[in-house]
């Protein structure tokens, strides 16, 4: 199991990840950190915009539930 110890740097809390069987974290890589109530911190590595710099409707889909029949209580909105 690997452990770290946190500590202060400034008004910083540092915790230094160990490398793991020689993997270790990407040097200057972002993360979103995610505290959660229990205690567990969670990193996960921040990705580029993919809808950054596309023309408008690249992306777009038809709308495949369009023509399906109601089977239950399905709420249809009028």
């Amino acid at each position: 199991m690997l452990t770290t110890k946190s500590r202060k740097q400034g008004n910083s809390i540092v915790i230094t990840l160990p490398t793991n069987n020689g993997e270790k974290p990407v040097n200057n890589q972002e993360y979103i950190v995610l505290y959660l109530d229990d205690g567990v911190i969670t990193l996960v590595p921040k990705i580029k915009n993919p809808f950054e710099n596309v023309a408008e409707g690249e992306f777009y889909e038809e709308d495949v539930w369009e023509d399906l029949p109601t089977i239950g209580r399905e709420k249809i909105d009028d």
